[in-house]
């Protein structure tokens, strides 16, 4: 069984001794887009039915203009019949790729859509707190009636109205009333 994770640790290595981490970290994210957007094309690379040689010429023809060491990985993954782990290398990578140029990925959910201002104050803050860069993906859940639930480094921070709502309900749930 291949874990995706070192796999992806392992690209991201390579990766950065040739100084295209950048480069490669956007071209893992077309093909993992690419792929999920397609998920028969998992199945027909890692199906036993088709020959590995014919396999690994579809990925070629497919991929064969990325760099050279994502198609090899793809190679390898489609030689083991493991592809459809490939999302989760990718994912590693883009871990290792944040940690090592100290980037933090926040996600900012509101009921309505945030202002540039607001999206603005908002990286500007958590980049205080955290000291690192912050880049933000603004998220729209109507069912959260305002305020906003912010995921960030491992962190969920929940001051919307359906949360406050919530904590309201189990706290009242958890009133014991007493005669007096």
């Amino acid at each position: 069984m291949i874990d995706a994770a070192n796999y992806g640790k392992a690209l991201f290595a390579l990766a950065q001794e040739q100084a295209i981490d950048a480069q490669l970290r956007l071209e893992l994210l077309e093909v993992k887009a690419l792929l999920q957007e397609n998920p028969a094309y998992y199945t027909l690379l890692d199906t036993p039915a088709v020959a590995t040689a014919q396999r690994l010429a579809l990925l070629r023809e497919s991929f064969g203009s990325c760099n050279a060491l994502l198609l090899h990985t793809l190679c390898l993954l489609c030689e083991k019949r493991m592809v459809y782990v490939f999302p989760a290398c990718a994912d590693a990578y883009c871990d290792c790729y944040d940690e090592a140029h100290e980037i933090v990925r926040a996600t900012a959910i509101t009921a309505a859509q945030m202002s540039q201002a607001q999206r603005e104050a908002l990286q500007k803050k958590l980049e205080e707190l955290t000291g690192k860069t912050v880049e933000v993906e603004a998220r729209i859940d109507e069912s959260l009636l305002g305020g906003i639930r912010l995921r960030y480094g491992g962190i969920q921070l929940d001051d919307s109205v359906r949360g406050r709502l919530d904590r309201l309900r189990d706290n009242l749930c958890r009133v014991k009333l007493v005669e007096t």
